[in-house]
């Protein structure tokens, strides 16, 4: 056993979940899984109890899990003490609706890792990924509008950190609106067709507009007229209202105005993630930085926040 799996023990006991575990260890499932039934083998005694998805450490497992931990503790006491005087950098690429966040994760991680420097840069998704595949960054946070994001950045290691679903944004003085018909809160198959007419804005990023057109527009049924998106969000929905337009955008929270929010029926979604070179071992920074991320994020429901006058 090497301190790795150490810490595949402890995460599971945290999450209590063997895919979120493999998630945050940046493993496979089914690897975690046959390690996990390997060591409970070779102990003899059962570490966890399965209730449906849920793993419970038993007694034994709690004091597997306590021993865990003080050995990672002891070894990274070591390492603070062999390695804090020396320089590293963590170049990173971000989205600019990123930027609060991670700001907030800096501060934080400065005081825990005094000799790191942090270097963030901002770029589009895609041009972060051309980047990391170029090795000028380290890490990189994107989003991805395809359920599996490995089609959009293919040669890099991918780790979601939250999930927001795609709506419907529409102003209530739209002449379409009040046509509008409803099934179990979301918008009913039949209405699809009357978007088809109204203009939509789409997102000036080439990989917004190619998942609107090969997959949600396909989804709809439809083929509306584009319009290409403007940069500043506020000014796009107040366009949206005057202009009796409408767009497909992630869930968001919006202060103002008169637009209307509404889930499709199959509900698709847009995906914030971690993107690394395939087989890279995070330092403890970024793997500091990444726990920092998702924390923060689990904490908040949209995507945009959005003030309309």
């Amino acid at each position: 056993m090497n301190l790795y799996h150490l810490e595949y023990i402890t995460e599971i006991a945290k999450t209590g979940n063997i895919s979120r575990a493999a998630e945050h260890l940046h493993i496979s499932q089914p690897t975690l899984s046959i390690y996990l039934n390997k060591l409970e083998r070779s102990l003899g005694i059962r570490l966890f109890d399965r209730q449906k998805n849920i793993l419970i450490p038993t007694e034994a497992g709690k004091k597997y899990v306590n021993a865990c931990l003080r050995i990672l503790a002891i070894r990274d006491e070591l390492y603070l003490d062999l390695f804090s005087q020396e320089e590293s950098s963590v170049r990173l690429g971000i989205l600019r609706t990123s930027i609060p966040i991670f700001n907030q994760a800096f501060q934080q991680l400065k005081k825990d890792f005094p000799a790191t420097q942090f270097m963030p840069r901002i770029f589009s998704s895609e041009d972060i990924y051309r980047e990391l595949m170029d090795g000028r960054i380290d890490l990189g946070f994107v989003t991805s509008y395809q359920q599996d994001a490995s089609t959009l950045f293919p040669k890099a290691s991918c780790t979601v950190v939250k999930t927001y679903e795609l709506m419907l944004m529409i102003s209530r003085k739209n002449p379409v609106y009040p046509q509008l018909r409803f099934r179990n809160g979301c918008l009913d198959e039949s209405s699809y067709s009357l978007l088809e007419d109204l203009p939509i804005f789409m997102g000036k990023n080439s990989m917004v507009q190619q998942s609107m057109v090969e997959t949600i527009f396909p989804a709809l049924g439809i083929r509306p007229q584009a319009r290409q998106g403007i940069i500043d969000i506020e000014f796009m929905f107040q366009t949206m209202i005057l202009e009796n337009s409408y767009s497909i955008l992630p869930i968001s929270r919006i202060r103002g105005g008169d637009i209307e929010q509404i889930p499709f029926s199959f509900h698709p979604k847009v995906l914030r993630l971690f993107i690394c070179p395939p087989k890279k071992r995070l330092t403890r920074p970024e793997q500091a930085l990444i726990s920092r991320v998702r924390e923060a994020y689990e904490k908040i429901t949209y995507y945009y926040d959005v003030t309309l006058m």
